[in-house]
């Protein structure tokens, strides 16, 4: 059965879809999409994903960050610290739900939205993780700002972000020099399954590289796969279809018991 919901994070409304398995006691994943996201993520894929989840008797709760897609807010106010607000109040949401498993709780976060997932893996003790094109280094975003936008952050206090037509704050590009996620993946004690492609123009493999190394110290479980092609959000057919399948794959494996 799929849903549509709303959850309050610090006084706004968000809004999602929830996808709610009919096997009572279900284990749940939630997912939180990338920067300039929303709650089907690119080309759909984690509406997709959730609809695959769901057949396999796991519930899913995808929805929009503050300020993105239909969830209260502006996008200009949003920064890394927002969101990872918007993840703690998700997981609240969870564990009010009837007919779910609140011991067994599977994350995932695409680009930036594993900032906030690896977060909240790691706040909440979830069972599982998994990681689409992390952001392992989120001060690489202000690096790639111009001259330009860096003055009008300066002036004005927030800057327009040429091709995706909103704003940003800087609030938002402070955030992204004092969060480091690496240190929240350090003390992650679940399983992981991190996924990037080779030909990523928006962040390179490294940044999953030090996911995988950081994984490593406390993690029960950590996988890394490597695909040749597939770009940023895996827009290349087969790489989507192996992608959907491994990762329905690990949730199955770690939220149904095993690894």
């Amino acid at each position: 059965m799929e849903k549509p919901i709303i959850f309050e994070s610090e006084g706004k409304n968000l809004i999602g879809i929830l996808h709610l398995s009919e096997f009572k006691n279900s284990p749940v994943v939630v997912l939180f999409h990338g920067f300039t996201g929303q709650k089907s993520e690119s080309h759909f894929i984690f509406t997709r994903l959730a609809r695959l989840l769901c057949k396999e008797k796991i519930s899913v709760l995808r929805f929009d960050f503050m300020g993105s897609g239909d969830s209260e807010g502006e996008f200009s106010d949003m920064t890394l610290y927002t969101e990872m607000k918007d993840g703690e109040n998700a997981l609240r949401y969870i564990k009010e739900l009837e007919n779910v498993n609140k011991e067994k709780i599977g994350i995932l976060g695409l680009s930036m939205g594993a900032v906030t997932a690896s977060y909240i893996a790691s706040e909440f003790n979830t069972t599982s993780l998994c990681l689409w094109s992390p952001v392992a280094y989120p001060s690489v975003i202000s690096r790639r700002l111009t001259r330009k936008i860096k003055k009008q952050l300066q002036e004005k206090g927030k800057a327009y972000l040429p091709g995706t037509g909103l704003y940003i704050s800087d609030e938002f590009i402070k955030s992204t020099k004092e969060v480091k996620p690496l240190r929240f993946a350090g003390k992650y004690k679940g399983s992981v399954l991190i996924i990037h492609c080779k030909d990523d123009t928006v962040l390179p493999v490294e940044h999953a590289l030090a996911y995988f190394k950081k994984f490593h110290q406390q993690s029960r479980f950590s996988q890394l796969t490597i695909f040749e092609k597939g770009g940023h959000t895996f827009t290349v057919e087969e790489t989507e279809k192996e992608v959907l399948n491994q990762t329905v794959n690990f949730f199955k494996t770690t939220l149904w018991g095993g690894k």
